[in-house]
């Protein structure tokens, strides 16, 4: 590419020290032009070069030979040594303007220095014009971007990587379609970018993130030596804008269906599960944002989606209730549920015995007395408990009609025969289906011996109940000397 370094030429008169004022020539003191430019990276061959204004008055004698001479050095004295690395030959002349070019090779990233000087061996005067030089080549390679991700609200540092010194840069950023300048031709190799946290909430409504990418064109002199662009992404950070939240938005109410505890407005233990309700009308999403979803957290477990239910409940139980915005932005709270302990009913200071009508102990009695006290969850008063007795004679399939009991109080229930032994069970049971049983076996009426009325059976210590049987009450034994036959 064509790179135009400058416009302007130091004049300097010959037979003088350079560094003079610049003059006009006279007799045998041409002017010469030193003009001190710098390669570019790649490619520097050719030099282009021109005068706007440029003279040669010879006077009262004839002109001769128009033109002039250059010499490209590396040294700023180079036109008294003549020490350069090439010399121009003659170039074209249109009236006040002088135009040339010559194909010298030049090292890349270095600095020379371009002589011009007329070329006339007669008497002239010569005036300085400007020139303007043009290099063929490239100045350097583009800066690349260096940036890491971050969030709305805060700071991006920014790092230009410059390959080419004295290079100038015009960076931009572009994010949610919004362009934000952050260098004008500027020499800076870094600079800090703010994304605004409300302007860029404005613009992203229902986003988490976004890209943002970076522009970066490099300058060397007028010309453009190239761009490079770079992405990041760019998220709200966790509370920066949280909704707003009114007291009440979440609530937790006792959910007992399809169990025992159905008809119980509480929770209960084992039994209830929370089911929680959101009012939206109570839920203030900031800057544009619009409710996304809810979620409730117990115990490990989570639910995104209505109905918001948690698992049963064991006990006293924390329940985290998130709303969350179109941002992905989050709010919460916690609700304390209280749970009814709840346990099995449980048997106690059972009395079982055979009586008579009046409740009187009696072996040859034809009823029996029945008491027990029940330990049961009141479930805040809204549970009950159901106390009853029923019996059947020993080895029956099936207990007969259970008769109510009150809680610790003895009943008599008859008629029992005082020949046969029985099973008394006193059973408790509860309004959520809890029970709790124990079995009791009344004897016969005691004998030293009975011999059954068709006398295929006789009982010791108890009246007979089977046909040909010899029966003892439980735990007797038949001890022959030493020797015991028998027993439990």
């Amino acid at each position: 590419m064509s790179t135009t370094v400058s416009t302007s030429a130091s004049w300097y008169r010959v037979g003088a020290k350079y560094g003079m004022d610049r003059s006009l020539g006279y007799d045998g003191y041409p002017l010469v032009g030193r003009f001190k430019f710098h390669t570019p990276a790649e490619g520097a061959t050719t030099l282009q070069f021109a005068s706007g204004k440029y003279e040669l008055y010879g006077g009262d004698y004839a002109y001769q030979d128009y033109g002039f001479q250059f010499l490209v050095t590396e040294e700023s004295s180079g036109y008294e040594s003549q020490c350069g690395v090439g010399i121009g030959s003659q170039t074209s002349r249109n009236g006040n303007s002088m135009t040339g070019s010559q194909s010298v090779q030049l090292m890349p990233e270095r600095e020379y220095y371009l002589w011009i000087w007329p070329r006339s061996s007669g008497y002239y005067r010569m005036e300085p014009g400007e020139i303007t030089v043009t290099l063929q080549g490239v100045y350097g390679t583009p800066s690349t971007i260096s940036a890491a991700d971050g969030c709305f609200g805060g700071q991006i540092p920014v790092t230009l990587n410059v390959s080419t010194p004295g290079a100038m840069h015009d960076l931009s950023v572009s994010c949610a379609g919004r362009t934000e300048t952050l260098l004008n031709q500027s020499s800076a190799s870094a600079c800090v970018w703010e994304p605004d946290l409300e302007t860029y909430a404005l613009l992203l409504t229902d986003q988490e993130q976004a890209s943002a990418v970076f522009r970066c064109q490099t300058y060397y002199g007028s010309s453009c030596v190239g761009s490079s662009t770079a992405t990041i992404q760019l998220s709200f950070s966790p509370g920066s804008l949280p909704p707003v939240l009114t007291e009440g938005w979440a609530s937790a109410a006792a959910d007992n269906s399809g169990t025992a505890a159905a008809e119980i407005g509480v929770f209960v233990q084992g039994f209830s599960r929370a089911l929680v309700r959101f009012d939206e009308s109570k839920v203030a999403c900031r800057l544009g944002a619009s409710i996304a979803g809810f979620q409730i957290r117990c115990e490990g477990n989570s639910v995104s989606q209505a109905p918001y239910r948690t698992q049963v409940l064991t006990g006293d139980s924390r329940i985290r209730c998130t709303v969350t915005d179109s941002r992905g932005q989050e709010a919460e709270e916690q609700l304390l549920v209280t749970v009814e302990p709840y346990s099995e009913p449980r048997l106690t200071e059972a009395a079982v015995f055979r009586c008579d009508a009046s409740g009187n102990a009696a072996e040859d009695g034809q009823y029996y007395s029945a008491a027990a006290r029940v330990l049961f969850a009141s479930v805040g008063g809204q549970n009950s408990v159901r106390l009853a007795a029923s019996h059947r004679q020993r080895e029956a399939a099936d207990f007969g009609t259970e008769t109510g009991l009150e809680n610790g109080t003895p009943r008599v229930i008859g008629t029992i025969s005082p020949d046969r032994s029985y099973e008394v069970r006193l059973r408790a049971e509860d309004a959520l289906g809890g029970s709790a049983a124990l079995t009791v076996t009344i004897p016969t009426q005691r004998w030293a011996m009975k011999f059954r009325p068709d006398g295929l059976g006789v009982g010791f210590g108890k009246a007979p109940e089977h046909d040909r049987c010899i029966e003892l009450p439980a735990g007797w034994v038949i001890r022959i000397g030493d020797r015991i036959l028998g027993g439990e």
